[in-house]
This record gives C-alpha cells, structure tokens and sequence, in this order.
C-alpha cells in the first residue's frame, strides 16, 4: 500500500510539473507571435534604414534609366505610377527630392491629398511591372495586379511594394506648377516638342524631404 501511495505521489507531481511546463511553453509561443506580428519587428527584419548620405546608386542612372514609382494614398485607397523625371539633392537644409508629376495622371490626385508619399525601386526583373505602371491608368484598371506586384505598408503608413529593392519615403515641402513659358532659349521649343508633344497638361513640381530611406535585406 505504501509503494502505491508513493508512486501516485510521484505520479501527482510529475503531472503538475508537466502542466505548468507546457504552460510556460505556450506563453512563450504567443509572445513571440504577437511580437513578429507587429510592423516594426517584421519590417526590421526584411530591411535596413539608410541615411540619404549613404545612398549608392548613381540618381542620374537611378531615376532616368532604372525608373521608379511614385506612389501615395494609404492601404485603402492609393495609386502609383511610373516616373523616370527627377532629382536627389539637397533642398533647404534637408535631403530632398524632385519629382514632376502630370495634373492628368490619376496618382497626381493622391498626391495633392497626402502628406506624404513614395518613391520606389526595383531590380532590372520588374523592367515589365514599371511599363504596365507608366501605361496603365489607376482609374479604369487595376495595374497592380497586373503588373504582378504586391502592396506593402510601411512602418509610417506609406504604399509601397514588397518587389521593391528600394523605397524612400517623402513629405511634401514646395508644390508649384511648372510654367512653361519659363523654359529658356534655346531649349523652349525643343522641349516643348520632344517632351510634352505641345499637350496643355501641366507638370507640377514636388519638393519633399526625405525621411526614410529603406534596403531590401
């Protein structure tokens, strides 16, 4: 009798042991699913922040060649668009950007709205993506899914795409349309026919400080 008792005895403790174990094991996993559920943690772990100084393309190859979307709007309304005018430079003490942008185009709407907004950059693979978006109209198609991308939210609320290999993250500082009748001789009548086919719309022109700069890992 006495050998039974010691054994359910021990037989107690090993189950309460066992129980208080596998709790523990089961606070941990929650923990750690809540915390890789958060933006920043699973940001941080697909991207690196770099500084504007440190920036390491070519901008001239970068933005003429490589191209770029500009993308504003939030995760439930935003558009984006294809864009191989502008500049990276330094405005007002501040690292800056450079973009013009149609009144036409369906993004410049978003634009205007938004505080903020991206500039995005893919590797030579999404050469097609970039034509759908320079081609398409956000108004009548959705060119995100036919271009083959997939939406991302940054940490600070902004549209960009996980196929990006980088995004800079941009907030409005000067917006001014361009008049062209400013063009200087003798390039007025040459861009006015090489550039804009003598089309009434006009570019408006974007001056935003760059406030993240994001590597793809």
């Amino acid at each position: 009798m006495k050998k039974i008792t010691l054994f359910l005895m021990i037989l107690g403790i090993f189950l309460i042991t066992s129980c208080m174990e596998n709790s523990k094991k089961s606070d941990k996993v929650v923990f750690t699913q809540n915390e890789d559920s958060t933006s920043t943690t699973g940001w941080q772990s697909h991207y690196d922040r770099m500084e504007a100084t440190d920036l390491p393309d070519n901008v001239i190859d970068l933005i003429g060649k490589q191209w770029m979307l500009v993308t504003a709007g939030n995760k439930s309304s935003y558009n984006t668009m294809t864009a191989a005018w502008g500049a990276v430079g330094y405005m007002w003490s501040r690292p800056s950007t450079f973009i013009v942008v149609r009144d036409s185009r369906h993004t410049y709407q978003f634009l205007q709205r938004e505080e903020s907004f991206t500039l995005s950059f893919f590797t030579e693979e999404y050469r097609g993506a970039l034509r759908i978006c320079g081609t398409k109209s956000g108004r009548d198609t959705d060119k995100v899914s036919e271009a083959g991308l997939t939406p991302l939210e940054t940490p600070s609320g902004l549209m960009s795409f996980e196929e990006a290999r980088m995004i800079i993250e941009c907030k409005k500082m000067f917006v001014q349309e361009m008049d062209y009748a400013n063009l200087t001789q003798p390039y007025k009548e040459k861009i006015m026919e090489e550039s804009y086919n003598n089309e009434p719309s006009k570019h408006q022109l974007f001056i935003s400080e760059i406030t993240n700069i994001w590597i793809k890992k």
